[in-house]
């Protein structure tokens, strides 16, 4: 396998990781749910998934 097809599949699995998050983002938003994150430190936090979507955009 190339370089080149490497870079090929690994955009592919990056692209469909991006698509998922967003799809369970917005499903969650829409039933009001929330979602849970971990800090840098380890801890667990949960954010609505409205907020969460809106910064998941704003990063992308």
């Amino acid at each position: 396998m190339s370089e080149k097809e490497r870079n090929e599949i690994f955009n592919k699995i990056v692209t469909g990781l991006h698509q998922s998050n967003e799809a369970m983002l917005r499903a969650k938003k829409a039933r009001g749910e929330k979602v849970c994150y971990s800090s840098p430190d380890g801890k667990p936090y949960t954010i609505t998934a409205r907020t969460a979507l809106k910064k998941f955009l704003s990063q992308s």
